[in-house]
């Protein structure tokens, strides 16, 4: 149960933590942090298990695992109360048969907590924005044990909309708003093959130009995996806009593999991605406002992605919906006025083809930060990013500070890349 409990979704972390608490209840979170803060061992939190860098588990100390904690209630308001471990195909499975939606990722192993306390982005966020912005309030368990609620203190409240992550203590329960859930998801699909760096780049720059004016109600990706390139895109409407954007693809991809659109509940599943662990690194490639932010390096980029094995370069669209003033001002999320977000992974399965991957993950970061990119995505968390807490936090940082020394003064939940107390 020991080995099973310290698993994560990335098994290239091999970590040994002294405790687990395997906590069922808020009250068991209480007992747990009270033992963790007077034996004096590093405190980590798991939920969904995540962390593209292992932050949820640690060497020696204590994780307060929170698996067990996965209730979900709508309730008459519409308004949804969920435990911190609770996982995105349970959220939809939910939540989209009673006609509600609370936007945020697609992968359906993804833990809900985590994904709203970083931002949380998805299908759905250009129509309605991001998960955080839908947070309406969290129950929290500070390092002493004391159960603090954001209703007595906005800050807190604040400061989990895109800052959080196991910076203040442990979230025992999350609260939301919900919308009205869109009858219909309308996919679309279409490939290149055996592209050259150049074509590659070539067809990244038509794809920035039809994204750039994509109606909010549609979302795209562009993956590079290897010499082959897919280009995603999903709507919940199929109006004029739509239409003109998939003849411009029909024309310069490859092949189109015309999916027919499906019932709102049946369509996400197909993006639920993998659910058991592998190796692999993945790293945030940057926020972009278009395609002139990465023209210089793009094909520098495709040539290390097509050179490695299990590598693939991805760009979602962004902008609609997240760029809403009445939700920049209310929540720490520093990155509301870029469209775009590029993402790198490689994968493998023999352990010794780690150090190649993680060399070529190495160099594309470079390479990004070489040409001015470097503000990044706090859920994609990279230990070789420079400069952290400008490029996941940006302006917020200071007053996420203030936020620490209000909750954790002395520091008991030091991620590695969290927040750091000010002495």
């Amino acid at each position: 149960m020991f080995d099973f409990s310290r698993s994560l979704f990335n098994k290239r972390f091999d970590l040994k933590p002294q405790i687990i608490a395997l906590c069922k209840t808020e009250k068991g979170v209480q007992q747990a942090l009270m033992y963790a803060t007077e034996q004096g061992l590093k405190i980590s939190i798991k939920s969904g298990g995540h962390s593209f860098e292992g932050f949820s588990l640690n060497d020696g100390g204590m994780v307060i695992d929170l698996s067990n904690m996965k209730r979900l209630r709508l309730e008459r308001n519409n308004d949804l109360i969920a435990e911190p471990a609770v996982k995105l195909k349970q959220l939809y499975d939910y939540c989209l048969p009673r006609g509600r939606l609370l936007p945020s990722g697609s992968c359906a192993s993804v833990g809900l907590s985590g994904i709203t306390l970083g931002g949380g982005y998805g299908l759905f966020a250009r129509q309605f924005g991001l998960t955080c912005d839908f947070l309406t309030g969290v129950r929290m368990v500070n390092a002493k044990g004391d159960v603090v609620d954001s209703d007595d203190f906005p800050e807190l409240l604040w400061a989990c909309r895109g800052g959080g992550n196991g910076n203040f203590g442990v979230v025992t329960q999350l609260r939301y708003k919900t919308v009205s859930a869109p009858s219909t998801l309308y996919q679309h699909r279409f490939r290149a093959y055996n592209l050259s760096p150049k074509k590659a780049s070539k067809l990244a720059k038509h794809w920035f130009e039809q994204c750039d004016s994509l109606p909010n109600h549609a979302f795209s990706a562009f993956i590079l995996n290897g010499q082959t390139l897919t280009i995603s895109l999903t709507a919940t409407d199929h109006d004029d806009k739509m239409k003109q954007v998939l003849r411009v693809f029909d024309l310069i991809m490859d092949k189109n593999d015309r999916l027919k659109p499906d019932p709102i509940a049946k369509g996400v599943e197909y993006y639920y991605g993998r659910r058991k662990p592998l190796y692999f690194k993945n790293i945030s490639a940057g926020y972009y406002h278009g395609f002139a932010d990465i023209e210089k390096c793009t094909e520098a980029l495709f040539t290390k992605i097509s050179s490695t094995p299990g590598a693939i370069f991805q760009i979602n669209t962004l902008g609609g919906a997240i760029n809403n003033e009445e939700y920049a001002g209310n929540n720490a999320y520093a990155h509301r006025g870029f469209k775009f977000l590029g993402e790198a992974q490689c994968t493998w399965k023999n352990p010794t083809h780690a150090q190649q991957s993680l060399a070529a993950m190495k160099d594309i970061q470079n390479t990004l930060y070489q040409n001015n990119i470097k503000q990044h995505y706090p859920n994609y968390p990279d230990v070789n990013i420079k400069d952290y807490k400008q490029a996941y936090y940006g302006d917020s940082y200071l007053r996420l500070q203030k936020v620490k020394q209000a909750f954790d003064p002395n520091n008991h939940f030091d991620c590695t890349q969290g927040i750091k107390t000010i002495f």
